[in-house]
């Protein structure tokens, strides 16, 4: 099956995809996603948080990636961008690719 339309166009092109994210505020009023929603991937629940980073552009745009174990059994990669207050999905990776520890 040859992949075509927006989502081939958007992976060749490497553009992250937009998603809608469920997420927690704790107390500092950070936010940590916890199900997000993808028109490639439907309704995904995070199972853990792997890691967390923030990423600054020369621009001082700021991005807040969070690598997840999610309920499919995949590791996404999905950031917040906190100018636009918009999240994205960058990438999924399988979950063999999970560190030990």
């Amino acid at each position: 099956m040859v992949e075509t339309g927006r989502n081939f166009t958007r992976k060749m092109m490497g553009i992250s995809e937009p998603i809608q994210v469920s997420s927690y505020a704790g107390s500092k009023g950070e936010e940590t996603p916890r199900a997000f929603h993808s028109s490639t991937a439907g309704q995904i629940v995070v199972v853990h948080v792997i890691e967390r980073w923030v990423q600054e552009s020369v621009q001082r745009e700021q991005k807040e990636y969070f690598r997840v174990l999610a309920s499919d059994g995949q590791i996404y990669t999905l950031y917040r961008d906190r100018f636009l207050d918009l999240w994205f999905l960058e990438k999924k990776d399988p979950a063999g690719d999970l560190p030990e520890g």
